[in-house]
């Protein structure tokens, strides 16, 4: 499905270098910025995409499915995914989701987790705003693949 997609190796090497482009140099420390997105992208992303897209209500919000066949391929056309994706960049990209996932995030799933320094609930707030933005460009720009790959239309 779409999460196990964007969760491979392969998808977060690129979703992390994109960031390591366009996010880091908007921080004072971008060497920081960036070692953390090394280090830490993996364990970030998994929280965010299974809690916004898996957990969260992507699926109800966007009137597409009953809870256990998110992303499972039926029938989709090609305009239905991208339909489907633009909106899902479009929640990622609002104030509110981006405050929730800074939450998130600073909580048990990602700041929680053992070897993350007392500073991880302020690089959250710092990084995340800008971040998940970004991301959901990506969603956008890949789009035709996504839906190929993951669905098989288009």
């Amino acid at each position: 499905g779409l999460v196990d997609h964007l969760l491979s190796e392969a998808s977060l090497a690129e979703q992390g270098e994109i960031l390591k482009a366009i996010v880091c140099p908007q921080l004072e420390d971008a060497d920081a910025c960036m070692a953390a997105i090394d280090a830490y992208f993996g364990d970030m992303a998994s929280c965010i995409y299974n809690h916004f897209v898996l957990e969260g209500d992507v699926c109800a919000r966007l009137g597409l499915c009953k809870k256990a066949s998110i992303f499972t391929p039926r029938d989709w056309t090609c305009e239905e995914c991208t339909d489907v994706l633009a909106r899902t960049a479009a929640y990622m990209s609002e104030d509110e989701t981006i405050a929730e996932g800074v939450e998130y995030l600073q909580g048990e799933c990602f700041c929680g987790q053992d070897g993350h320094s007392a500073d991880c609930p302020d690089l959250i707030a710092n990084v995340l705003p800008i971040a998940m933005p970004v991301l959901a460009g990506v969603l956008v720009d890949q789009t035709v693949e996504l839906c190929q790959e993951v669905v098989g239309v288009c």
